[in-house]
C-alpha cells in the first residue's frame, strides 16, 4: 500500500471517464509537508485547480501547514472522512496494513480514481474490487454493524460503494434509473449516480424522511440543490437519496473543492464564520448570485435549525468554462451542532442568531434591505410547510422535537 520511496504521486484531472485524465501535477512528501509541482500544461493555460492558495506557477509549492496531515487543502478533500475513513481503516486491517502507518500521499494513492470530484491519483494502490449486488436494506444493516465496531463480510462492498464519500453518516454511491431501479454506480446503462444515506448510531429512526423534508423546503426557499428522493426500506423508514452534483451525467465528472479545502479551514472546529463563507464565495466565484445563494443558505440553516454547517458542508465546482461556481447545497437537515451552536457563527453569535445580525451581515456583502427581507420571507414561507411535508413523508420519531425547535428558533430570530 506504500508508494516506493522517491516516486512522486501523479495527480490527474478526469473529466470524462472514457478518456485519459489530464496531468495536472506531481506530489511528494518532504519534512512532513507535501510538495506540489504543477504540470507544464496547467502552468501554460493558467488553470486554477486550486481556487485561492496555490497558483499555477513553476517550482515546488509546499503545503501551508500540517492541519490537513501536511497536505494541500484542496488535495485533502480527496480523502474520505468519518465514515469513509472508518471503512478504509477496517479494510486495510483485513490486509494487515495500519492506516495510521501510511503517509498522506499513500492514502491518496489508495483513493486512486475513486474520490469525490475529478482529481485522480497514480499509481493507484486501491485493493481489487469485485462486482457488488445492490440491496440497500442489507447494506444499511451491515453499516449499522460496522458502526458498532463489529466485523462484516461486506466491508469490501461498503468500501467500493462509499469509501471516498464525506460526512459522518454511512452512505453508498449507486446508480438509479428514471424508473427508480437501483444498480451499481452509473456503470449500468441509463443509471445516474446517486448517494444513498443510512442511519448513524445517534440519528433518529426517521432521519431519511427528515432530510428529504428539509431538501424539499430548501428548494421551495430558492436554494439550489441536487434532485433527491426517499427510497423505500423493507421495514421502517426509507433512505434519503440525492443525485451527485459532481457527476452531472454518466461518465462525466466535475472538479470540486470544499470551503475547508479552499481556505484550509478545519471542518471539525468552528474555524471561520458566515462572513468568511461569503467572502470566500465572492473571492472564488466573483459572482454576486453565488454570494446571494450562500446568504440564502445561511438564513435557511438558522431558521431550520441546521447547525451542522461546518466548512466541508459548502463546496465549489469548476465548470467547463474554467470558472468556479458555488456548488448546490447538501447535507441540509435538522441538527443541534457542537454544544448547540452553529459551526459558522453569524456576527459572533452561534447559539441564538437574530434577524438584526443577519441584516448587518447581508448589508456588508452588498445585499439590499429588500433582497434580505425577501430571502427571509421565502425561507419562512418554505418552513411553514414543515408539518404538511413531515406528515406526508411519515416523520414521527423526531417530529415533536423538530416542531418545538423550529418554533423556538423562529421566535428568537425576531
Amino acid at each position: 500500500m506504500k508508494l516506493t520511496p522517491g516516486v512522486p504521486l501523479e495527480i490527474g484531472l478526469l473529466l470524462n471517464e472514457g478518456e485519459p485524465s489530464s496531468p495536472i501535477g506531481r506530489l511528494a512528501m518532504a519534512g512532513g509537508l507535501a510538495q506540489l509541482e504543477w504540470s507544464a500544461e496547467v502552468i501554460k493555460i493558467r488553470r486554477r485547480i486550486d481556487p485561492l492558495l496555490y497558483p499555477p506557477e513553476a517550482g515546488l509549492q509546499a503545503a501551508r501547514g500540517r492541519d490537513f496531515d501536511g497536505l494541500h487543502g484542496f488535495l485533502a478533500d480527496s480523502l474520505p472522512d468519518a465514515w469513509g475513513r472508518r471503512l478504509m481503516k477496517r479494510r486495510l486491517e483485513k490486509l494487515g496494513v495500519r492506516l495510521d502507518a501510511l503517509r498522506p500521499v499513500d492514502r491518496l494513492a489508495l483513493v486512486g480514481n475513486g474520490g469525490r470530484g475529478a482529481l485522480v491519483y497514480k499509481p493507484a494502490t486501491t485493493p481489487v474490487e469485485d462486482t457488488v449486488a445492490i440491496d440497500l436494506d442489507v447494506l444499511a444493516e451491515q453499516s449499522r454493524i460496522l458502526l458498532l465496531g463489529e466485523d462484516t463480510d461486506l466491508i469490501d462492498a461498503l468500501a467500493k460503494l462509499g469509501g471516498a464519500s464525506g460526512g459522518a453518516r454511512p452512505k453508498v454511491c449507486v446508480g438509479i434509473a428514471a424508473d427508480g431501479t437501483v444498480g451499481e454506480g452509473a456503470t449500468v446503462e441509463g443509471h445516474d449516480e446517486w448517494i444513498v444515506k443510512f442511519r448513524a448510531t445517534l440519528d433518529p429512526a426517521d432521519i431519511g424522511p427528515v432530510e428529504e423534508a428539509y431538501a424539499r423546503m430548501a428548494r421551495a426557499a430558492g436554494i439550489d440543490m441536487a434532485p433527491s428522493r426517499l427510497l423505500p426500506a423493507r421495514e421502517g423508514f426509507g433512505y434519503f437519496a440525492t443525485r451527485r452534483f459532481d457527476r452531472p451525467s454518466p461518465g462525466r465528472r466535475l472538479h470540486m473543492v470544499s470551503l475547508a479545502g479552499a481556505l484550509e479551514a478545519l471542518p471539525d472546529v468552528p474555524s471561520i464564520d458566515y462572513d468568511g463563507l461569503l467572502r470566500a464565495t465572492r473571492a472564488i466565484t466573483r459572482h454576486a448570485g453565488d454570494v446571494e445563494q450562500a446568504f440564502r443558505r445561511m438564513v435557511f440553516n438558522i431558521l431550520a435549525h441546521n447547525r451542522d454547517d461546518h466548512t466541508r458542508q459548502h463546496s465549489y465546482l469548476l465548470g467547463a468554462d474554467g470558472e468556479w461556481r458555488l456548488a448546490p447545497a447538501y447535507d441540509l437537515t435538522f441538527s443541534n451542532g457542537p454544544g448547540g451552536e452553529h459551526y459558522l457563527a453569524i456576527e459572533g453569535e452561534g447559539r441564538t442568531p437574530t434577524r438584526a445580525q443577519v441584516v448587518t451581515l447581508g448589508r456588508r456583502h452588498g445585499l439590499s434591505d429588500r433582497t434580505i427581507a425577501d430571502i427571509i420571507d421565502a425561507v419562512r414561507d418554505a418552513l411553514a410547510d414543515w408539518k404538511v411535508i413531515a406528515t406526508e413523508l411519515g416523520v414521527t420519531a423526531s417530529r415533536a422535537e423538530i416542531d418545538d425547535r423550529l418554533a423556538h428558533t423562529a421566535a428568537a430570530f425576531g
